[in-house]
C-alpha cells in the first residue's frame, strides 16, 4: 500500500510539474540570464555607475531580470493556453513574438533608467540585437527540456481494465484506448479494434481507475465523468467558456477545474 501510494503521488507531482511550473521555470531561468549578462558581462554597454535616474548598476540588473521574468512568465502561463495549436510553426511563431515583446519592454526600461536620453534608432538596434541573443540559451534549454519531458511510449504498451471483482478484463493498446465514462458505479471503456469503434462495460468506480492508470501521464481527468487520453485528442473547442474535447468523432466535456490541463 505504501509503495503504491509513493508511486501515485510522483506521477501526480510530475504532472504537476508539467503542467504549472514549466512556464515559472522559463520565466526564472530567462530573468536569471538577463540578470548574469548584463551585471556580470555589462550587456548593452550598460554602465556601473548611477544612471540619470540614480539607480546602481545592481539596481538596474537586477530589473532587467525581473521584467524579463515577469512577462515571460504571465504570457506563458496565462495567454499561450489560449494558442490552440502546437504545429511548429505556431511554436516558433509564439516564441519569436515573445522574444520581441521583451525587446521592446527592455528599450522601454533601459530609457527609463537613462531619463529618456537613449531614446533613438542606435539604442533600440542595440537592444533588438542582443536581447534575443540572450534569450537563445535559457530559451533553448527550456524547449529542450519540454521535450524530453513528454511521456515516451511504444507500440507495445497496455492497459489493463478489469471489473472490481476481477472476472471480467479488457486488454488494450494505450494508443487505441480514447476515452472512459462513468455511471453510477460502471465504466464504459471506448477503444478502437481492427479499425473500428469499440465500447465495454466494467463494473468499478472511475476515481478506482484512475489510480490505477496513474502510471500513464497521457492519460487525464477531463470532468468528474470522464477519463481521456491525450493522445488521441482531435481538437480542443471553446463556446462560451465552456471547453469540449474531440476524440475519435465524439466530444467530451472539460469541467472547469481541468481546463487547465487541456488547454496548455
Amino acid at each position: 500500500m505504501t509503495k503504491y501510494f509513493l508511486t501515485s503521488e510522483f506521477f501526480k507531482a510530475k504532472k504537476l510539474f508539467s503542467s504549472h511550473y514549466f512556464p515559472i521555470f522559463l520565466g526564472i531561468l530567462s530573468g536569471f540570464s538577463v540578470f548574469y549578462f548584463l551585471y556580470f558581462f555589462e550587456a548593452y554597454g550598460i554602465q556601473k555607475g548611477l544612471s540619470y535616474s540614480g539607480h546602481s548598476h545592481l539596481f538596474r540588473s537586477i530589473s532587467f531580470g525581473v521584467l524579463t521574468f515577469a512577462y515571460l512568465t504571465v504570457f506563458e502561463t496565462w495567454l499561450k493556453p489560449k494558442w490552440a495549436t502546437a504545429s511548429l510553426t505556431h511554436v516558433v511563431a509564439w516564441y519569436t513574438g515573445l522574444v520581441i515583446l521583451g525587446s521592446q519592454l527592455i528599450f522601454l526600461l533601459f530609457n527609463f533608467f537613462w531619463n529618456w536620453q537613449e531614446w533613438n534608432l542606435e539604442a533600440y538596434g542595440l537592444i533588438m540585437k542582443e536581447f534575443p541573443l540572450m534569450m537563445i540559451l535559457p530559451l533553448s534549454f527550456y524547449l529542450a527540456l519540454k521535450a524530453i519531458s513528454k511521456p515516451k511510449t511504444t507500440e507495445g504498451d497496455y492497459l489493463l481494465f478489469q471489473s472490481e471483482n476481477g472476472k471480467d478484463q479488457l486488454k488494450v493498446r494505450l494508443q487505441d484506448f480514447m476515452y472512459a465514462n462513468t455511471s453510477e458505479n460502471y465504466i464504459t471503456i471506448f477503444y478502437i479494434s481492427n479499425n473500428s469503434g469499440k465500447h465495454h462495460l466494467i463494473r468499478k468506480p472511475l476515481k478506482v481507475l484512475e489510480q490505477e492508470l496513474m502510471a500513464h501521464p497521457e492519460i487525464q481527468r477531463s470532468h468528474r465523468s470522464y477519463l481521456v487520453n491525450t493522445r488521441n485528442i482531435q481538437a480542443v473547442k471553446q463556446l462560451k467558456g465552456k471547453v469540449q474535447i474531440e476524440i475519435n468523432g465524439a466530444n467530451v466535456p472539460v469541467s472547469k477545474q481541468f481546463q487547465k490541463h487541456f488547454l496548455t
